[in-house]
């Protein structure tokens, strides 16, 4: 395990780093931003959850738990929404932090009942950075989440990974040209 988290760190590390060699931006590479200011989690994001399998056959319908929507609202470091859809609806809050070369992440918390249980989640989520050559690529948050039960502390909590993708606006009609009378 520590050697796959070392990766991934080299990874972060390579995918953060700002300041791109002029060389690089010269053979038009693609490049990587990070998007890192504040009110960058506001929005509404179409979300999907996973169970989290090692097993190379299963697949990805079976690892498939929730889609959903998360519609958030972040001023200040602090943010607040929902997460709607497929039998669940519940209020969430939470702080965002934001650094420079590092970017933005977020923690929310929620409680739930589902199926007459209740259940406490929590998430943590990366704002991934954005590639230079995606025209129009929508932000997207991956994170874990964590299900915990209140009433039986002791139970193994369930935990999943979860992608949530910036849901498209659709662009506003334009207004019809104006009428020109005839000459």
């Amino acid at each position: 395990m520590f050697r796959s988290w070392k990766n991934i760190a080299a990874g972060i590390a390579l995918v953060t780093a700002l300041a791109v060699p002029a060389a690089v931006v010269a053979q038009g590479l693609p490049t990587l931003t990070l998007n890192a200011k504040d009110g960058a989690f506001s929005g509404t994001w179409i979300y999907r959850s996973f169970s989290i399998s090692g097993k190379p056959n299963e697949t990805l319908a079976k690892l498939a738990l929730g889609l959903n929507e998360l519609t958030l609202t972040e001023q200040d470091g602090k943010v607040a929404g929902k997460r709607t859809g497929q039998g669940v609806n519940y209020d969430l809050t939470g702080n965002t932090f934001y650094a420079a070369k590092q970017g933005a992440t977020m923690r929310l918390h929620g409680t739930a009942a589902i199926g007459g249980k209740t259940y406490n989640y929590d998430y943590f989520g990366y704002l991934i950075p954005s590639w230079s050559v995606g025209a129009n690529e929508p932000d997207t948050i991956m994170g874990t989440v964590l299900r915990s039960d209140p009433a039986n502390p002791s139970a193994s909590p369930l935990i999943a990974s979860f992608a949530a993708t910036r849901e498209a606006v659709a662009a506003p009609k334009a207004a019809p040209a104006p009428k020109t009378p005839a000459n």
